[in-house]
């Protein structure tokens, strides 16, 4: 086996992740709940809930928190889209976790590949026989159609067309070999094309419904055809009985399941109660209770699927007072306990985060997480040298002003709970605090504007350049910067990564990445993010990706 992604392959290529343990509730920028440690389902490092694969058939029904924004993949910015379009469509590549702590690519639709020595180039040999939902043979210009569909303004892409990074254009080179090529070198490409959001789509069916129709007519070579779509109730797919194509690590041929049904039920009380009737057969994204709940009731199987991202967490206000002072915002991460929070507020059934990356992010670096450590007699010590002197009923002045922490929130997140906490913690160093929920337009036009001192935030990414989609100083007024953090030498260090060819290079520039940032207490981590499922027992052959989904391609439902 090729030990380098960067050389040809037509084998699965492993690439070691920086560590690999169960995480916490889930994240994205539309952040939802995350699951438990895993009890009789696979842990972390497994590749799939049963080693067994029965003969399968007859339908599985999985409750979701929410609605689609969209069924292409390239248009969509949220990560549930991303999961239901891994049954629809195939990536050219897949990368999965390799059941031993680490990771591996394997061929999806390219049989293999090859990369320029300055990461600029990605030529892709192509399987043959390939055909779409629709009839159309898949080929290069199917790749092509994807690729410039993504790019096309009139698709209005939310998360795809930043994740391809400075693309420039595919080129046909023949029937069955497709290069994508970049303005600059794009290292983190070949794990932002297996995220999701480049699975390739069918042309006629990108001509035939158009930039945005195709988002209610999604056409893919994957294990499930789409059927129909009740708007905000359900979503229902169908087995693709020719589907022969699929990476072998995920199964052989067909899918088992006839029918997967993904079930909107918004309600988390109503989705617990759904899985207890057994309307469900998985409930993905439960609140801290009701997991709690499934867990002593010894009836359910409880698996969290690990993500690359950004913890959950407070993006802390590096421009506004009091909290442009660096001292203030180190006595906020020292004043915090994690631990206590995720053991009393989410029943010790998530793991805190003490970084801006989770731990199977490549770039993770054990040593940024050590940076601050819970110590509020360090905090206090830190406000005293700013200046803050506790005043009447514990809360700290200044030059006449209190010590008051303007905290915004954006509705659906999951934070509200955990922030009450954050506020206890910090009323007993001397904080005060006012906290508000927003919809999330609402605010995040106000964490642009900067009105806040801590926000909300949590990221499923496929690769450690996800930092550059909120830490770049060009992304504060109208992306997601919501720290305000301006330091042209970190973009840069980013982009000298995203640069660097050589994994292990790019992942110590990482690495670097977020010690500094940790240094700057730009971010208060909570937790990390994760996609959260409870099983019923009849679950069987489920597959986790690195970024919190499952795959069904093996699925069966007893």
């Amino acid at each position: 086996m090729d030990h380098n992604p960067r050389r040809s392959t037509t084998a699965a290529l492993r690439r070691p992740l920086s560590r690999r343990r169960l995480l916490g509730m889930s994240g994205g920028l539309a952040a939802g709940i995350g699951l438990a440690p895993a009890l009789s389902a696979c842990s972390a490092d497994d590749a799939t809930t049963s080693a067994s694969v029965s003969a399968g058939g007859g339908t599985l029904t999985m409750g979701i928190n929410a609605t689609p924004d969209t069924l292409d993949p390239g248009a969509t910015g949220l990560a549930l889209t991303l999961l239901i379009s891994f049954a629809l469509f195939d990536p050219l590549v897949y990368w999965l976790p390799d059941g031993k702590g680490g990771s591996a690519f394997h061929p999806g639709l390219a049989e293999s590949w090859t990369i320029s020595p300055d990461a600029s180039v990605y030529t892709f040999k192509l399987r043959k026989g390939v055909t779409f939902h629709d009839g159309t043979p898949f080929n290069a210009a199917a790749v092509k159609a994807t690729y410039d569909h993504v790019v096309d303004p009139r698709t209005k892409s939310k998360s795809g067309l930043g994740a391809l990074g400075p693309y420039r254009e595919t080129k046909v080179i023949d029937d069955y070999t497709a290069q994508i090529v970049f303005s600059a070198p794009n290292a983190s490409f070949l794990h932002q094309q297996a995220a999701g959001n480049f699975g390739i789509s069918s042309p006629a069916a990108l001509t035939k419904y158009g930039p945005t129709g195709f988002g209610n007519n999604p056409v893919g070579t994957g294990p499930f055809t789409f059927d129909s779509y009740q708007t905000g109730s359900q979503l229902t797919l169908l087995k693709n009985p020719k589907y022969t194509w699929g990476p072998k690590a995920l199964g052989d041929g067909p899918a088992k399941l006839d029918k997967l049904v993904f079930r909107i039920v918004t309600d988390d009380s109503g989705r617990y109660n759904a899985l207890q009737s057994g309307q469900l057969q998985i409930a993905m994204n439960l609140p801290p209770n009701n997991i709690s709940a499934a867990q002593k009731s010894g009836k359910y199987e409880q698996l969290l699927v690990p993500s690359i991202g950004t913890p959950l967490g407070m993006p802390i206000n590096v421009a506004k007072p009091p909290t442009d002072d660096p001292l203030v915002r180190q006595a906020i991460l020292a004043a915090v306990d994690q631990d206590a929070m995720v053991k009393s507020v989410l029943y010790d059934v998530y793991k805190p985060a003490h970084n801006v990356l989770t731990p199977i992010t490549p770039g993770y670096s054990e040593s940024a997480s050590k940076v601050h450590t819970y110590d509020p007699d360090k905090a206090a010590a830190l406000l005293d040298r700013a200046g803050w002197s506790v005043g009447d009923g514990g809360t700290r002045t200044k030059n006449g002003q209190k010590l008051d922490l303007n905290i915004i929130l954006f509705s659906g997140g999951g934070l509200e709970l955990p922030t009450q906490f954050v506020v206890s913690e910090l009323q007993k160093v001397g904080f005060a605090a006012t906290t508000s929920v927003q919809p999330f337009a609402t605010a995040q036009a106000s964490f642009n504007s900067g009105v806040h001192n801590l926000g909300s935030f949590g990221y499923y990414g496929a690769d450690p350049y996800l930092l550059n989609i909120w830490v770049n100083s060009g992304a504060i007024e109208s992306g997601f910067n919501w720290s305000h953090y301006d330091n042209p030498a970190v973009d840069k260090m980013i982009a000298t990564a995203n640069a660097t060819a050589a994994d292990a290079t790019r992942d110590r520039l990482y690495q670097q990445v977020g010690t500094k940032l940790m240094q700057d207490a730009m971010f208060l981590p909570l937790w990390d993010v994760a996609g959260a499922f409870t099983l019923s027992p009849k679950v069987k052959n489920l597959h986790q990706t690195l970024n919190g989904y499952l795959a069904f391609h093996s699925a069966t439902v007893g």
